[in-house]
């Protein structure tokens, strides 16, 4: 079980950890914090506190909006001071509640000690509701609400294995990392605690082999636990190894057909900061108000480097200055890793549930090459993960209104990885031209499922309506 990996495509970036050997450090908190009510991916949450109101340190203070949105906390005591919209990291403008930091006093029934609880509740649906309740989402990039992978749909396959990503395979993240050598038995209880809920499948703790402390780290947690089902599987290093359908095909030979849910082939993947969260939430009562956040760069000296705790809700400004402040070398700042991470377009944007770093890069790093005429070596389709053709999905993208053909080669089965924009020699932006793409297809996906719907409720409506007058 050493060294698996996926088959298909990949590449391999430099190994690049700089903050690898720094250990997790807690932020102060700021005077004035910024909740957002959309960092979760799903339906914004609903505010339920109002300007004025006092609110304590884990208190709800905004509540889920649809089967698929997550709960909101207070990440201090203070007060509510506006109830505003306010620019994300992109720039787009996002309802917020902010409030005006008076202390840290928590509210009642929250376990804020640091002895570790081991002893797992036996009650899955209640410890399924904790963790609902306590606004627990995936914290290895898509911030789905835990509650709901947990918990698949009617009718679904049965959970065979609960595979937990700590692979981090990105360049200069290192968060996973220090949490693995830092909480290591925090992490396993919130993986025995989930394979519980999910029904006893094996658990596959998945590390990649450049990271051979972690793997010690957990293994030897693991052995102090005693829980039979689980295992430290180490991967070989390769990204993307940590994306659900690659870690899956990796440790379990299963392919996630198109369209299909991981589930669908009896898999659950959790990111080992999401099971830290849940122990938390299910050991502790605590909600998800804090991660952990690489400041990392390579405009930065090894002494600069930082993986701090911080509140959810600082403003990245704070975090930036807290940390020695922006570097003048700086040519870009990516939330995220340099494969998949987005640009910062607005540095005093706050802090949400699944911030994982701040990345500065120096100009060099992020010059593209000048883009030229696509020399059709192939490199992009080998360097495809899913087995796309991103040279094809390209022309499809430029041709115009070629949105069935590109449906038809399975543009929405990208994961924007980059590994195409990584590869090409020619300088073209395949990821930038194919992500548009997608969600050009996604719309008119979308859009024909609803008018089904539609329709089909209508002519429902009709045989209903029939009835009755035969009636």
């Amino acid at each position: 079980m050493s060294k698996l990996t996926f088959s298909i495509g990949g590449v391999h970036p430099r190994d690049c950890k700089p903050a690898k050997d720094k250990a997790i450090e807690l932020l102060p908190l700021p005077e004035t914090m910024y909740m957002s009510m959309a960092q979760h991916l799903g339906a914004p949450a609903k505010p339920i506190v109002a300007v004025g109101d006092k609110v304590k340190t884990g208190q709800v203070i905004a509540e889920s909006a649809g089967f698929i949105s997550a709960m909101v906390h207070s990440p201090a005591s203070g007060t509510v001071k506006a109830i505003n919209p306010m620019p994300d990291i992109a720039g787009r403008m996002v309802p917020h509640i902010i409030i005006d930091v008076e202390g840290d006093e928590w509210v009642e029934g929250v376990d804020t000690g640091e002895d570790i609880v081991s002893e797992i509740p036996q009650d899955s649906l209640a410890m399924l509701e904790r963790i609902k309740a306590c606004g627990v989402v995936g914290l290895g990039g898509a911030t789905f609400p835990t509650h709901i992978k947990l918990n698949p749909a009617p009718g679904s396959p049965k959970a065979e294995a609960l595979l937990i990503n700590g692979s981090e395979c990105e360049p200069f993240l290192t968060s996973d990392y220090r949490l693995m050598l830092e909480r290591p038995k925090r992490i396993i209880i919130g993986a025995a605690i989930m394979q519980q809920i999910l029904g006893g499948p094996k658990c596959s703790i998945c590390i990649e082999d450049n990271k051979p402390e972690a793997v010690t780290s957990m293994r030897n947690a693991l052995a102090q636990l005693g829980y039979p089902d689980m295992e430290v599987v180490r991967l070989k290093k390769k990204y993307p190894q940590g994306s659900e359908k690659q870690l899956i095909q990796a440790v379990m030979r299963r392919e996630v057909g198109s369209g299909a849910l991981p589930i669908s082939v009896g898999a659950v993947v959790q990111n080992v900061t999401t099971a830290y969260a849940v122990y938390e939430a299910v050991q502790k009562n605590k909600p998800l108000i804090s991660n952990i956040m690489t400041v990392t760069g390579d405009c930065l000296p090894v002494e600069a480097q930082h993986n701090y705790e911080f509140r959810i809700g600082m403003p990245l400004s704070y975090i930036a200055e807290y940390a020695g402040g922006v570097p003048k070398a700086a040519a870009k700042i990516v939330s995220g890793g340099p494969m998949m991470g987005k640009a910062i377009a607005n540095l005093d944007a706050a802090s949400v549930k699944g911030s994982s770093s701040l990345l500065y890069l120096k100009h060099k790093t992020t010059k593209r090459l000048v883009e030229q005429a696509c020399i059709r070596c192939g490199h992009c389709a080998d360097a495809c993960p899913m087995g796309l053709e991103p040279f094809l999905l390209n022309r499809l993208y430029k041709a115009g209104n070629r949105l069935d053909e590109l449906e038809k080669h399975a543009v929405q089965d990208c994961i924007e990885c980059g590994c195409c924009l990584y590869s090409c020699p020619a300088g073209i932006p395949l990821l930038d031209n194919i992500r548009i793409a997608k969600q050009q297809v996604m719309s008119a996906m979308r859009a024909r499922a609803a008018a089904a719907k539609a329709s089909a409720e209508a002519n429902a409506a009709s045989e209903t309506k029939a009835e009755a007058k035969k009636q």
